[in-house]
């Protein structure tokens, strides 16, 4: 299987450390699933996606090493701060409209100081959107969350990176 370079390089960014909890937004079939779960031999992963197809596909993939589950982050019911972080590649949601239900869902997920990763960016060496970036910053700050966001380049792909941190750190 050929691994677009764009999850590759999403992953790369979020390098989560080997015991981390992580929530994937938005799994699809599992690509970026698969090595996420490799760099997690401690660690949990939970992907969700609103397609059962997709995370039919995530499961079988990933063969046990992780839980999946067919549902809307907004829908999405996780114990409060049971992700150390999250991330999600090319979700819409965030910047396109104010996405209050997710980002409260979210800050329950988050443990406090919890980090939401948010990765805009394709293959091919096209530059990423960049004019969303005010829009993604107002959101996250209405939603609870300090936002950095920065262009970053990883494996030859040019990547809008949004990191931001749950408010309440503690």
């Amino acid at each position: 299987m050929t691994v677009p370079p764009r999850l590759l390089a999403a992953v790369d960014l979020v390098d989560p450390e080997p015991d981390a909890r992580v929530l994937e937004v938005g799994c699809g079939r599992g690509v970026a699933a698969a090595l996420l779960v490799d760099r997690l031999p401690r660690g949990h992963y939970t992907g969700i996606d609103r397609s059962a197809t997709a995370t039919a596909a995530t499961a079988a993939r990933l063969a046990g090493r992780g839980l999946v589950c067919a549902t809307s982050l907004a829908a999405f019911e996780p114990d409060p701060g049971a992700f150390d972080l999250a991330l999600a590649v090319n979700v819409n949601a965030f910047w396109t409209g104010p996405a209050r239900a997710e980002l409260a869902v979210l800050a329950t997920a988050l443990r406090p100081g919890g980090l939401l990763h948010l990765v805009y960016g394709s293959d091919g060496g096209a530059a990423p959107r960049t004019d969303v970036v005010d829009r993604l910053a107002d959101h996250l700050a209405a939603g609870g969350f300090d936002p950095e966001i920065d262009v970053a380049t990883r494996r030859g792909v040019q990547l809008l990176h949004v990191r931001a941190v749950r408010g309440d750190q503690a």
